[in-house]
């Protein structure tokens, strides 16, 4: 699961930024948690804001992450690496950039990260330690790197052979190389090859990326494609079914044909294809099944306006099912953002899962939780407060 994400020197953000998954002593709600070793950590996160604050930017940041570390081993030498540093500040285009997420795989909590510039990977690193509440054990460290110079720990030497086979036997450029991405593909099992394929199996989904509609179903005969096709008649019965067909000449590209209720003929229904359909329903399509997917193998999805051409009611739904454990039994997490403030409620949330950006007027964003605001009942009335403008997060005349 993840624990913390924190970055700097991105976008509209460049002080440390911290979205922190682990929960607080909040007794409310501790059933909606999971539970791991006596941690309680949290299986949903909203982020609310105005527009241009810097909400789809925490989720882009962790994709950013992500992407790094995916297509390291593919980058050009001779070409920069594509950075993204704080955008209202020209001496910040010369700092690093700095991304780090803390994992809970198995009983171990591992906090992975690196520094980089357009030039390079300044830095990157790699502890672990038990995790469980109250532990007295001592983090350990599997790495460290500090430009072209990596030590690795005592009892992890093996990856160190590795590391050097392609850095000085084989001489490969490293600059821009990192060495989990170096290291976890060729590795059968082992840390880094954990770590990675969590990485890899993450998803997040920015709404201006909602351009070409993919369906990941394998084929009709998965459970999952029912529970899909339940959704979209429940929400749109006058649906009869969903016919969803592998294109031959495309790998992992499908057709999508809807049948509607023929009024002439009930024997025969219409068939249309899905861009006929309402902006609503293609979402669905969109998104759903990568949820459900999610839900069966655990990890984390991030949904930019995951609320927008939703009805709120399903938007509820989709929220519920992650704190729902007879539905949500791999601890898969879902961090969101919206505008609707429909969830923006202490029947549903807890205080440190909802989260706020603000940017203030040297255009710096800013990410805190409701649990920072240390007199805020837990029985308040969040939504007004929020409106009212007493939490930050909504537009404001310079």
């Amino acid at each position: 699961m993840l624990l913390q994400f924190k970055f700097k020197n991105y976008k509209c953000f460049y002080e440390e930024t911290i979205l922190d998954l682990m929960a607080t002593q909040e007794k409310r709600h501790l059933e909606t948690t999971t539970e791991i070793n006596g941690n309680h950590v949290l299986p949903v996160i909203a982020i609310h804001g105005a527009n241009a604050a810097g909400k789809s930017s925490v989720l882009e940041a962790l994709e950013y992450m992500f992407y790094i570390i995916k297509n390291s081993n593919r980058f050009d030498v001779n070409t920069p690496l594509p950075v993204n540093p704080y955008a209202f500040s020209k001496s910040a285009r010369n700092e690093n950039s700095e991304f780090e997420v803390s994992i809970c795989l198995g009983n171990y909590e591992y906090r992975y990260g690196f520094s980089l510039n357009q030039n390079k990977i300044e830095e990157e690193w790699l502890y672990t330690k038990r995790f469980a509440l109250n532990t007295k054990a001592q983090q350990k460290m599997i790495f460290e790197r500090n430009g072209e110079e990596v030590d690795f720990g005592t009892s992890y030497k093996n990856y160190e052979k590795m590391w050097n086979f392609f850095n000085k036997e084989i001489n490969l450029n490293t600059d821009k190389l990192l060495v989990l991405s170096t290291i976890a593909p060729k590795e059968e099992s082992g840390i880094f090859r954990d770590l990675y394929k969590y990485i890899i199996n993450s998803d997040v989904i920015i709404e201006s990326s909602f351009k070409k509609v993919t369906v990941d179903i394998l084929d009709s005969s998965d459970p999952r494609f029912n529970k899909f096709q339940e959704i979209i008649k429940e929400y749109d019965p006058c649906i009869l079914d969903v016919k969803v067909e592998k294109q031959e000449e495309q790998e992992n590209k499908y057709d999508i044909n809807v049948l509607h209720l023929n009024l002439d003929d009930k024997s025969n229904p219409i068939v249309l294809p899905l861009q006929n359909e309402s902006n609503g329903t293609i979402k669905i399509f969109n998104i759903i099944p990568k949820i459900l997917k999610n839900l069966k193998v655990g990890g984390v999805i991030c949904i930019d306006e995951l609320d927008v051409k939703l009805h709120p009611l399903l938007f509820r739904k989709i929220v519920m099912w992650y704190m729902d454990k007879s539905i949500n039994t791999n601890n898969a997490q879902l961090i969101l953002t919206a505008h609707s403030t429909y969830l923006f409620n202490s029947n549903d949330f807890r205080r440190d899962e909802l989260y706020i950006v603000d940017k203030d007027l040297n255009s710096k964003s800013n990410l805190y939780s409701l649990s920072e605001f240390r007199n805020l009942r837990v029985d308040a009335d969040y939504e007004k407060k929020y409106l009212s403008g007493q939490f930050g997060g909504i537009p404001f005349k310079r």
